[in-house]
Protein backbone atom coordinates (compact mmCIF):
# COMPACT_ATOMS: atom_id res chain seq x y z
CA UNK A 1 0.00 0.00 0.00
CA UNK A 2 1.11 3.26 -0.62
CA UNK A 3 0.30 6.34 0.75
CA UNK A 4 -0.53 9.36 -2.08
CA UNK A 5 -1.58 11.71 0.27
CA UNK A 6 -3.91 13.32 2.83
CA UNK A 7 -6.90 15.44 3.51
CA UNK A 8 -8.18 17.36 6.41
CA UNK A 9 -11.77 17.29 6.83
CA UNK A 10 -12.60 21.13 7.00
CA UNK A 11 -14.49 22.02 10.77
CA UNK A 12 -15.32 25.46 10.51
CA UNK A 13 -16.93 27.33 13.61
CA UNK A 14 -19.15 25.49 15.47
CA UNK A 15 -22.39 27.23 14.71
CA UNK A 16 -24.38 25.75 17.53
CA UNK A 17 -25.74 22.49 15.35
CA UNK A 18 -26.16 19.33 18.32
CA UNK A 19 -24.37 16.99 15.31
CA UNK A 20 -21.13 19.02 14.48
CA UNK A 21 -17.85 17.97 15.74
CA UNK A 22 -14.55 18.40 14.85
CA UNK A 23 -12.69 18.07 11.96
CA UNK A 24 -11.25 14.28 10.95
CA UNK A 25 -7.63 13.49 9.18
CA UNK A 26 -7.89 10.84 6.35
CA UNK A 27 -5.31 9.57 4.04
CA UNK A 28 -5.20 8.59 0.22
CA UNK A 29 -4.15 5.24 -0.36
CA UNK A 30 -2.93 3.48 -3.45
CA UNK A 31 -4.02 -0.09 -2.91
CA UNK A 32 -2.23 -1.43 -7.06
CA UNK A 33 -3.91 0.08 -9.71
CA UNK A 34 -6.80 1.89 -7.47
CA UNK A 35 -6.99 5.10 -5.38
CA UNK A 36 -8.95 4.63 -2.28
CA UNK A 37 -10.22 7.40 0.25
CA UNK A 38 -12.81 7.47 3.21
CA UNK A 39 -14.95 10.24 4.54
CA UNK A 40 -17.09 10.54 7.77
CA UNK A 41 -20.50 10.76 6.73
CA UNK A 42 -22.29 9.54 9.69
CA UNK A 43 -24.48 12.21 10.52
CA UNK A 44 -26.06 12.13 7.21
CA UNK A 45 -28.51 9.40 5.71
CA UNK A 46 -27.49 8.36 1.95
CA UNK A 47 -29.95 10.81 0.44
CA UNK A 48 -28.44 13.35 1.60
CA UNK A 49 -24.78 12.78 0.38
CA UNK A 50 -24.04 13.99 -3.29
CA UNK A 51 -20.33 12.62 -4.88
CA UNK A 52 -19.22 14.31 -7.87
CA UNK A 53 -16.18 14.56 -10.39
CA UNK A 54 -14.83 17.21 -12.38
CA UNK A 55 -11.10 17.30 -13.74
CA UNK A 56 -9.46 15.00 -11.18
CA UNK A 57 -11.55 16.20 -8.32
CA UNK A 58 -13.53 14.30 -6.00
CA UNK A 59 -15.90 16.45 -4.12
CA UNK A 60 -18.22 14.90 -1.48
CA UNK A 61 -21.36 17.34 -0.48
CA UNK A 62 -24.35 16.33 2.23
CA UNK A 63 -26.87 18.36 3.61
CA UNK A 64 -29.45 16.81 6.75
CA UNK A 65 -32.24 19.40 6.65
CA UNK A 66 -34.67 20.00 9.24
CA UNK A 67 -38.64 19.17 8.57
CA UNK A 68 -39.18 22.57 7.73
CA UNK A 69 -36.60 22.80 5.31
CA UNK A 70 -33.73 24.84 7.26
CA UNK A 71 -30.53 23.57 6.97
CA UNK A 72 -29.19 21.19 10.31
CA UNK A 73 -25.96 20.52 9.32
CA UNK A 74 -23.77 20.53 6.08
CA UNK A 75 -20.51 18.95 5.36
CA UNK A 76 -18.06 19.31 2.32
CA UNK A 77 -14.99 17.45 1.24
CA UNK A 78 -12.46 18.04 -1.69
CA UNK A 79 -9.91 15.85 -3.00
CA UNK A 80 -7.49 16.04 -5.98
CA UNK A 81 -6.60 12.78 -7.03
CA UNK A 82 -3.12 11.67 -9.43
CA UNK A 83 -3.54 12.55 -13.45
CA UNK A 84 -3.57 8.74 -14.19
CA UNK A 85 -6.87 7.98 -12.56
CA UNK A 86 -9.54 6.93 -14.83
CA UNK A 87 -12.64 9.53 -14.08
CA UNK A 88 -15.14 7.66 -15.67
CA UNK A 89 -14.09 4.82 -13.01
CA UNK A 90 -15.21 6.30 -9.99
CA UNK A 91 -17.37 4.49 -7.33
CA UNK A 92 -18.49 5.17 -3.47
CA UNK A 93 -19.63 2.49 -1.33
CA UNK A 94 -21.58 3.94 1.93
CA UNK A 95 -20.70 1.04 5.18
CA UNK A 96 -22.89 0.39 8.33
CA UNK A 97 -20.13 2.95 10.19
CA UNK A 98 -20.80 5.86 8.22
CA UNK A 99 -17.63 5.89 6.04
CA UNK A 100 -18.34 6.75 2.82
CA UNK A 101 -15.50 5.08 0.58
CA UNK A 102 -14.72 6.53 -2.50
CA UNK A 103 -12.38 4.60 -5.34
CA UNK A 104 -11.11 5.38 -8.63
CA UNK A 105 -9.04 3.17 -11.52
CA UNK A 106 -5.51 4.53 -12.73
CA UNK A 107 -5.11 4.40 -16.34
CA UNK A 108 -3.08 2.11 -18.13
CA UNK A 109 0.70 3.60 -19.17
CA UNK A 110 -0.18 5.15 -23.00
CA UNK A 111 2.91 6.92 -24.48
CA UNK A 112 0.78 8.81 -27.31
CA UNK A 113 0.59 12.22 -26.87
CA UNK A 114 -1.41 13.68 -23.80
CA UNK A 115 -4.74 15.12 -24.29
CA UNK A 116 -6.45 16.98 -22.18
CA UNK A 117 -10.22 16.12 -20.74
CA UNK A 118 -12.68 17.61 -19.57
CA UNK A 119 -15.70 15.99 -17.49
CA UNK A 120 -18.00 15.66 -15.13
CA UNK A 121 -20.01 12.61 -13.32
CA UNK A 122 -22.30 13.16 -10.25
CA UNK A 123 -23.57 10.06 -7.98
CA UNK A 124 -26.80 10.46 -5.56
CA UNK A 125 -26.35 7.71 -3.13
Amino acid sequence: MELFGSFVRPHGENLGFPAARPGNTGVVKTLGNTYQFTVDVSDFAPEDIIVTTSNNQIEVHAEKLATDGTVMNTFTHKCQLPEDVDPTSVSSSLGDNGMLTIRAQRRPAKHSEHVQQTFRTEIKI
